[in-house]
């Protein structure tokens, strides 16, 4: 037993000694290995993140897919640089977050839309994340349980209050709104209206409680137009704590950052504001 603790503790003084000097001696040598490190992560996460028995055959194919794009990494190193979400949010949560390459990270992603295009989460699900994602479009939520399988996809309408709303779709689906002075800015401009309904809404923490979500995760996403405050206002902070929450507020003034609602409640709730980059607010748990 002794022998072979002593060759442990020598392969492993070995490794540190010459893996270091490989990894930490030039930023160019640790680009490498973190592609191929990623690369790695993405195929292997292909097959148990995509394929479902529900749909076998489409499955299947997207999982090859999203095996062979993780591959291309390789040739094409830094050249690859993927992002999902509208302006890059995706990797300004990876860089504040730096998640380990081995990491299985938990996100709550409100206002989730399309399960890939313009998605904050997409990028992590393809690295084996999972999470709880809420739209108050149901075609696209039946589109995200099929896309991404190991999520927990639910159709809802989140705010402050148990209420009904009524929830106008419109034909560019990202501004769907229940806000009517919102609503008639984008009809003036040509969009039609697609579908009107009636929905009850829930809380935030009405819904983490019904689908089990842990009480403390890594990504809190909201990008429901007027409620985000709303949304994080129903939140039970001392039950559900996400270390980064990242949530749209237009109206933001950075040289003000006191004046504006989120900024207040989040700082209250034990957050401190990481960044402001355009429209989004990036808040870390002190």
């Amino acid at each position: 037993m002794k022998s072979m603790g002593d060759s442990t503790g020598k392969l492993k003084r070995f490794g540190q000694k010459h893996l270091q000097g490989m990894l930490y001696g030039k930023a160019s040598s640790r680009a490498v290995f973190t592609i191929l490190g990623l690369a790695w992560r993405e195929f292997r996460a292909s097959f148990p993140q995509f394929f479902s028995w529900s749909s076998p055959v489409s499955s299947f194919f997207r999982s090859v897919k999203y095996a062979l794009l993780a591959l291309a990494r390789i040739p094409l190193g830094r050249s690859v640089r993927l992002s999902y979400a509208y302006t890059g949010e995706d990797r300004i949560i990876e860089s504040i977050l730096k998640p380990l390459i081995t990491q299985n990270g938990f996100y709550v992603d409100i206002g989730c839309n399309d399960p890939r295009f313009i998605s904050n989460t997409f990028l992590l699900y393809r690295r084996g994340w999972r999470g709880i994602c809420v739209d108050a479009n149901e075609t696209l939520i039946r589109k995200h349980k099929k896309i991404r399988p190991r999520d927990k996809a639910m159709f809802a309408l989140i705010s402050n209050e148990v209420k009904e709303m009524e929830f106008v779709e419109l034909t560019n689906n990202v501004l769907s709104s229940t806000d009517p002075r919102h609503l008639n800015e984008w009809i003036n401009q040509g969009q039609k209206v697609v579908r009107k309904k009636i929905i009850q809404t829930k809380t935030l923490t009405k819904v983490l409680d019904e689908l089990q979500a842990p009480f403390a995760f890594d990504l809190l996403s909201i990008d429901i137009e007027e409620l985000d405050l709303l949304a994080l206002q129903s939140l039970d902070f001392k039950r559900y704590q996400p270390k980064l929450i990242v949530v749209e507020a237009e109206d933001f003034d950075a040289e003000n950052p006191k004046q504006h609602p989120v900024y207040l409640l989040l700082s209250g709730k034990g957050y401190h504001l990481a960044g402001s980059i355009l429209t989004n607010l990036y808040f870390l748990r002190k």
